[in-house]
């Protein structure tokens, strides 16, 4: 059985290593803390595997972990008053993107690190990872309702910090 779930767990990390990564990342905005992260979130997946009842998906459930990891960084965070993010992280949107809109991307990241974390978490999830409603409701065990709720409410407090510096449109035109 060792074996079995040591062989899973790696076609599950060689299929969703990314889009965890890429979460991480996000939400934490440290690179160096990212590698870490997304290691624990395959360890944990490894010790839980035989609990995972597929009633979500892998992916869903994986995120659901590094959520719990993710959130628990923030808290300490938040307890110590560390400074969220530096500038220079570079984004995972497609390259081509990143060479047109370096600087509207590097100033969503900034503005996306500076939502609360549920708002931050449901932006990371639906514009940047694609998942639907359905599966975010599953990540973050909400109602769906509530989920397009919390992502209206999201897009709007990014619309506003945009329009403060810029004018606003910026937003739109990055996701």
């Amino acid at each position: 059985m060792d074996n079995e779930k040591r062989h899973l767990v790696m076609e599950w990390y060689e299929s969703y290593y990314d889009d965890v990564y890429r979460f991480i990342l996000y939400m934490l905005g440290d690179k160096q803390l990212c590698e870490d992260f997304v290691h624990d979130t395959f360890v944990r997946a490894y010790t839980a595997a035989e609990r995972f009842d597929r009633r979500s998906s892998v992916k869903t459930w994986l995120f659901s972990i590094a959520k719990y990891l993710v959130l628990d960084e923030l808290r300490k965070r938040r307890r110590r008053k560390l400074f969220p993010f530096e500038q220079g992280i570079p984004s995972s949107f497609n390259v081509e993107q990143l060479l047109v809109n370096k600087e509207a991307v590097l100033e969503l990241m900034s503005h996306i690190q500076k939502l609360k974390p549920n708002y931050r978490m449901i932006i990371i999830l639906k514009m940047v990872e694609d998942c639907s409603t359905k599966e975010i409701a599953d990540i973050l065990e909400w109602s769906e309702a509530k989920v397009r709720k919390t992502l209206s409410r999201a897009l709007h407090s990014l619309r506003k910090m945009s329009q403060k510096e810029d004018g606003g449109g910026q937003i739109e035109q990055t996701f």
